[in-house]
């Protein structure tokens, strides 16, 4: 059975992916933004099986990196990067002053990744969206003020971009982005066709190794957007992270 660490878990698509994963049998990183928000899930979700529980604000740059090193005292098998916002009009920039949805939909799984990388012996999973071919992604203009809908759009055609840019980075894992669908969350509308076990469902399956990698939706390959499959395209967008983020080149 792997271990997989799952961030943003302890609500929504998230949790309900840990549920299943820990009926699988499988041992669960819990993510929470604080101890207060964690514990008690932790407590719940641990009667199903093996779970741990790091916690970490992905607004806060400092806080990503003090998460990477509590992730790094174990060997993962898979790392989810699950946790997303879409942020209420007039939001507050991130602790480094980046657009809230992209400093935690995009910009802390980048750094995850260039931080862990060496650490993930299997997969890295990014969560897609069904709003990626409605989002842009300008390596010049990353991270600055725009209005929620747009900016949320943009972090995921974003994270599609990362994914399929660090499957090339690391051929020896297995990356990509899924799709986990339009579901009933605190993200989504209310009348939302899917219910948030679906969602995670998908989830779950990708995280398992049900999941060939690349961009999915489902079991399906979910149509990539053709400009964010463009090699150059995600070189720049990689080397704009890496600045963002504060780190030196993260592949090695």
């Amino acid at each position: 059975m792997a271990t997989i660490a799952i961030t943003g878990s302890t609500d929504g698509i998230g949790r309900a992916a840990a549920r299943r994963l820990l009926a699988g049998g499988h041992t669960v990183v819990l993510h929470a933004r604080n101890e207060a928000r964690g514990a008690p899930v932790a407590e719940e979700l641990g009667r199903l099986g093996s779970v741990r529980l790091v916690t970490g604000d992905l607004a806060d740059l400092d806080e990503v990196r003090s998460l990477a090193d509590a992730l790094g005292q174990w060997d993962l098998d898979v790392l989810v990067h699950n946790a997303g916002v879409w942020p209420p009009e007039g939001a507050p920039p991130s602790r480094q002053g980046h657009e809230l949805a992209f400093a935690v939909n995009a910009l802390a799984p980048h750094l995850l990744t260039a931080l862990l990388h060496d650490r993930v012996r299997e997969r890295l999973v990014f969560l897609g969206s069904g709003m990626v071919g409605s989002g842009r992604v300008d390596p010049d203009d990353l991270g600055s003020p725009r209005p929620p809908r747009r900016a949320y759009a943009d972090s995921k055609a974003l994270d599609v971009v990362l994914a399929l840019a660090w499957a090339r980075s690391l051929p020896h894992l297995r990356v990509g982005a899924v799709d986990p669908g339009w579901v009933r969350t605190k993200l989504a509308s209310p009348g939302a066709p899917g219910d948030v076990e679906n969602g995670g469902e998908r989830v779950a399956r990708a995280a398992a190794g049900e999941w060939a990698g690349g961009y999915t939706a489902g079991s399906s390959r979910a149509r990539t957007p053709r400009a964010l499959e463009d090699p150059g395209l995600q070189d720049r967008v990689l080397a704009a992270m890496d600045r963002l983020a504060g780190v030196g080149t993260s592949r090695s």
